[in-house]
């Protein structure tokens, strides 16, 4: 009979894939390296999530012919033509022929969320913003998200942006000047401009720039300060118009905060955000994620497959996420 799921996370740094069954048990975990199809190649991709699930399967002393459906939420499933794509050369790796691919912002939401609709925003050294609506619409940002909202890439860049500001004397002195300075080891802004202008400032040094962005803040600087709260009521815009566009507004539902910006130091970003939601939803409530991804793609297999999260369905996930160590650290 068939009555198992591989559930896959595939991001840039690892490819997980879970073995749950129907009753909602995580039965193993196999790990492989991350890639992403867009950037490594669909082959490198493809084997990655060969391996993840081939040792997930030996662990549990499963087949193969016992699964019921593969769920991947795989990075770089963007555009319309990549999910049968991707689904197409999962399907060839001989696993099963059930297979259905998400975005992977879509696995990191169910990981977070009671219910099984809300919205979502990633900030990790990028970022993205997704929505799911009780009557399972979705929409997510992917490249609609702008630049200087993702996550610390756009915050190293406000940084930059202000303190050329501070400069030019548009807004006052500020410590980040002289932190980035000694992050990029030149003496003066003048030479920090020209660098940036000539494109010689490695991108790794600007994202740097976030951690300490939050730190400065938290000593107290004002322009520190002014661009969280700024970029906070900006990715809070993201969540309301994803709110509004299935009419959510006026439900009680779960916003998950997924990423490293997250544990920065401070509460002035989580403030802004509260502040920007609540003005539109005002039932809204700000969550962690309380599971890695990976059992988020596993609670989707189970709804995929007509399974309700019943409270027992619950307990056994929670316990087996647990020893197989898949909380999130903040959980």
């Amino acid at each position: 009979m068939s009555e198992y799921i591989l559930a896959i996370d595939q991001g840039n740094t690892h490819t997980r894939a879970v073995l749950a069954s129907r009753e909602g048990d995580l039965l193993s975990l196999g790990l492989a390296e991350g890639a992403c199809h867009a950037y490594v190649g669909m082959d490198k991709a493809m084997r990655a999530i060969a391996s993840a699930c081939q040792a997930a399967l030996q662990q549990a002393g499963v087949q193969s012919k016992q699964l019921s459906l593969m769920m991947g939420g795989i990075t770089g499933a963007d555009w319309a033509d990549e999910y049968p794509l991707l689904e197409d050369n999962i399907r060839r790796l001989g696993f099963c022929e059930n297979v259905k691919v998400v975005n992977d912002s879509l696995i990191a939401l169910r990981a977070g969320t009671e219910q099984p609709f809300g919205v979502i925003l990633i900030l990790g050294s990028g970022g993205n913003c997704a929505v799911r609506a009780p009557d399972g619409r979705e929409f997510i940002y992917g490249y609609y998200q702008e630049w200087l909202l993702q996550g610390a890439d756009g915050l190293g860049r406000r940084v930059l942006n202000a303190i050329y500001q501070a400069q030019t004397g548009r807004v006052p002195e500020t410590r980040l000047t002289q932190a980035a300075l000694q992050v990029f080891h030149l003496p003066d802004v003048d030479s920090l401009l020209r660098a940036d202008v000539e494109g010689r400032l490695p991108p790794e040094g600007i994202r740097g720039l976030a951690p300490l962005l939050f730190e400065v803040g938290y000593q107290g600087d004002w322009v520190a300060n002014q661009i969280i709260h700024d970029f906070g009521l900006g990715c809070a815009g993201l969540i309301t118009a994803a709110l509004k566009r299935f009419d959510m507004t006026r439900l009680e539902v779960e916003v998950v905060l997924s990423g490293s910006i997250f544990r920065a130091q401070g509460s002035l970003l989580r403030e802004a955000l509260a502040t920007g939601i609540h003005a539109v939803a005002p039932r809204a409530r700000l969550v962690a994620a309380r599971y890695e991804p990976v059992v988020g793609a596993a609670l989707l297999g189970l709804e995929y497959l007509g399974e309700s999260i019943t409270p027992e369905r619950r307990n056994r996930i929670e316990r087996s996420a647990r020893r197989l160590n898949l909380l999130q650290h903040n959980a």
